[in-house]
């Protein structure tokens, strides 16, 4: 996938300490692609060092070439966003 980063998720991938590799294999692969604000927002899991599964959520807005990545977030909650999913 193409994309470019906003300056806001540079930030936020510096300041989560998110790999670039777990952020790639999540847009190219992603268990999930919801709507939210207008925004795609592609999620998949991802086993942290701590040995902890997480869930990555990635806002794209993808009425723009390249796409651009708006936000994105780590969240432990992972049942929350499931049962979010299979309600849209």
């Amino acid at each position: 996938m193409n994309f470019i980063l906003s300056h806001h998720a540079e930030e936020k991938i510096i300041q989560r300490q998110i790999s670039l590799k777990i952020l790639q294999d999540i847009l190219n692969n992603p268990e999930q692609i919801l709507e939210e604000d207008g925004l795609k927002v592609y999620q998949g899991t991802f086993v942290a060092i701590n040995n902890k599964t997480y869930l990555l959520r990635i806002y794209i807005n993808d009425l723009v070439e390249p796409q651009k990545i708006v936000t994105l977030y780590v969240t432990s909650k992972l049942k929350k966003y499931r049962q979010l999913s299979n309600e849209s």
